[in-house]
């Protein structure tokens, strides 16, 4: 008997579903982040995000009757976001048409991150998904050093959109660093730890080839987390000297730019020196930030609607904040909603962490999008992503990386269960 289930529970770990819409969903992943339509000849005429769109949609139609559905808290957060702003484009005092235009874009986060915890089932799927953002943000930015566009002195992608921004460029690096030294820890190919490695070398000089200020911070996180669970929990204290060394050395030889701009940073309008651009930003982005407090205390409820804030910042401006953007543009309640999603992702990792049998994968996983997360709450302070899709695809990672271990949880208990089940006694029939 106990051969019978422990076998059924072999056959049910090999039967993944939605394998129609999981292989959606790495077409729409590849597209997202590496943009093959703008490297290869022809694509640019193919609609690949709308084509890989409608394949995820129409095989969670057609399979909607095979799915379980228990949708975690932080997707219903989400699906309140999005409410609560499709709510401020109707009550926008200033631009409904262009509140309405983001919120079109906007909106398909809400089925990805849906489609992600409900197709993504094993470590398997999940270490593909991750490969695919790690592996194509790290080639963007080899490309990008190798081809060295820095117009003003700063690093730029070879990819516009958000990678064209310096400081969403540097973000997406920093998030993604700890991806790839999750698939270069748990990989047992030496020569794709070599790669990983010299990826991870690649996207550090490339973070200080941005001169993001907000991308050094984010970096600096990233080095803590990761530090603090490999090295200091894990007792490997070698690792305490290995990562100091590297980005020092980097420092020196890659970071005029970037030590020019924290030398010229004051945002004390009497001491601040505007001539510098530096300064002259961190003064305009210290404006902008006081200026979407306010913008947010006048309109509490609903905001200003999605993209209209740089409309009355009188000066086209974003708010160079998420939490801010989010205040003033859907209002206090979507700031709130905001940070139970993130917080729901963090419950998420502080639960995986609490079970005792996680294998090594799961363990380095774990620890990588923490450092992931920790880098996008602190960096995001100083950006505008909050109507970005790679926040969410965070969040959704650790909604499957915690279906993973309550899977493998479940499993385990019930053969431990049959282990202490006594086996029946045969009795003969007279007695």
């Amino acid at each position: 008997m106990e051969q019978v289930l422990k076998s059924s529970l072999k056959r049910s770990n090999r039967r993944e579903p939605l394998g129609f819409a999981y292989f959606g969903l790495v077409l729409f992943m590849v597209e997202y982040y590496l943009h093959p339509d703008w490297w290869i000849p022809g694509l640019a005429v193919v609609p690949l995000v709308k084509i890989t769109s409608i394949l995820i949609l129409l095989a969670l139609i057609f399979s909607i009757s095979n799915i379980r559905w228990h949708i975690p808290r932080e997707v219903i957060f989400l699906g309140l976001l999005m409410v609560q702003l499709w709510l401020a484009v109707i009550f926008s005092p200033v631009w409904r048409g262009g509140a309405f235009k983001v919120m079109i874009d906007f909106s398909k986060v809400l089925p990805l991150v849906i489609v992600i915890y409900l197709a993504v089932r094993s470590m398997k799927r999940l270490r593909w998904i991750l490969f695919v953002q790690a592996g194509s943000v790290a080639a963007i930015a080899i490309a990008s050093v190798v081809n060295a566009h820095l117009p003003g002195g700063r690093l730029q992608g070879v990819l516009s959109g958000m990678y064209g921004n310096s400081n969403d460029f540097a973000l997406l690096m920093d998030i993604s660093f700890p991806l790839c030294l999750a698939l270069a820890l748990t990989t047992r190919n030496s020569w794709e730890k070599v790669i990983w490695t010299i990826a991870m070398l690649g996207m550090i000089y490339a973070v200080f080839l941005t001169a993001s200020r907000a991308g050094a911070i984010s970096l600096v996180v990233v080095a803590v987390v990761c530090l603090w669970q490999l090295g200091v929990k894990s007792r490997r204290f070698y690792l305490l000297l290995l990562v100091p060394v590297a980005v020092i050395v980097i420092w020196l030889y890659s970071a005029n730019a970037l030590r020019a701009r924290f030398e010229q940073t004051d945002i004390s309008p009497v001491t601040a020196n505007h001539s510098t651009e530096a300064s002259g930003s961190a003064q305009q982005r210290k404006e902008l930030l006081i200026q979407s407090l306010k913008v947010t205390a006048q309109h509490p409820l609903f905001g200003v609607g999605p993209g209209n804030f740089v409309i009355l910042s009188g000066v086209w401006h974003v708010t160079h904040n998420s939490y801010t953007q989010l205040s003033s543009e859907g209002g206090i309640p979507a700031l709130l909603l905001y940070a139970l999603i993130f917080w729901r992702a963090i419950t998420n990792l502080r639960d995986v962490r609490k079970y005792p049998k996680a294998g090594k994968a799961i363990r380095i996983f774990s620890m990588a999008l923490e450092a992931s997360l920790a880098a996008y709450l602190v960096g995001s302070f100083f950006a505008t992503d909050a109507y970005q899709v790679f926040p969410y695809c965070l969040v959704a990672y650790t909604s499957a990386l915690f279906l993973i271990v309550r899977k493998e949880r479940r499993g385990l208990n019930l053969a431990s269960e049959i282990r202490r089940t006594p086996a029946p006694v045969e009795v003969p029939v007279w007695q």
